[in-house]
């Protein structure tokens, strides 16, 4: 087996795992001679002063920034609609604080699932619920538009599909697209499901808003006005 970790090294492997940067030189300091106090030696870990080192790390902004972006990899999450015309949406920005804000707070999973899927239906009117379901629009979606009736039905479709999918390999670990054509070959995941979530979905439509808190959306806009000037 590999050798022990010395406290540079793991103070560096823990920044890097749940902050995404690097310790400064003085926390590199600090926790050295936290760890030589705790063993009476130089370059062996002590226990107390990495599991203080992990509380902090966790307690840091820095665990929601950088573990939030793992989570917005994995709902697929843009801020362009990432189709043929691929228009840059100004206001997802409030789902993207979100997903920062509940990793910081340690929602429960659970809690954050179901909002992702239907906080606008539970938490109707309280925005900082109602955010969540950005996640069932923030894919790829075919906006070009077409005046052919039966694209216009494949379209709808393939908008509903494409929901149905990343909510199935986000929340389920599934690839149950499959089963749009045909019963899965492998898995036990029928047409009947795909249908069934298919229709949940089907009142999902894309549009514009920004959910956020009156006093939050001034506060961007704020901001953002120097730099469109």
């Amino acid at each position: 087996p590999s050798s022990a970790a010395t406290p540079r090294s793991l103070i560096r492997r823990a920044n890097y795992d749940l902050a995404g940067l690097p310790p400064t030189p003085d926390e590199v300091k600090a926790f050295l001679a936290e760890c030589q106090d705790e063993t009476g030696i130089v370059d062996q870990v002590g226990d107390r002063a990495y599991e203080k080192l992990v509380d902090r790390l966790l307690a840091s902004p820095r665990y929601g920034e950088h573990w939030g972006r793992h989570w917005l990899d994995v709902v697929r999450f843009g801020e362009s609609t990432g189709f043929e015309r691929n228009v840059i949406i100004n206001n997802a920005w409030p789902f993207r604080d979100y997903v920062i804000r509940s990793l910081n707070e340690d929602k429960p999973f659970d809690q954050f699932t179901r909002e992702h899927l239907a906080g606008d239906v539970f938490g109707h009117g309280n925005s900082e619920i109602e955010v969540g379901v950005t996640f069932l629009v923030c894919g790829p979606h075919d906006n070009v538009g077409n005046l052919d009736p039966v694209q216009i039905k494949q379209i709808r479709a393939n908008t509903i599909d494409e929901i149905i999918r990343a909510a199935s390999e986000t929340f389920l670990g599934l690839t149950v697209g499959c089963a749009r054509c045909h019963d899965h070959k492998f898995d036990p995941i029928s047409q009947q499901d795909y249908y069934s979530l298919y229709s949940t979905f089907a009142g999902t439509f894309h549009g514009s808003r920004v959910v956020a808190p009156d006093a939050q959306k001034q506060e961007v806009a704020a901001k953002r006005e120097p730099i469109d000037a």
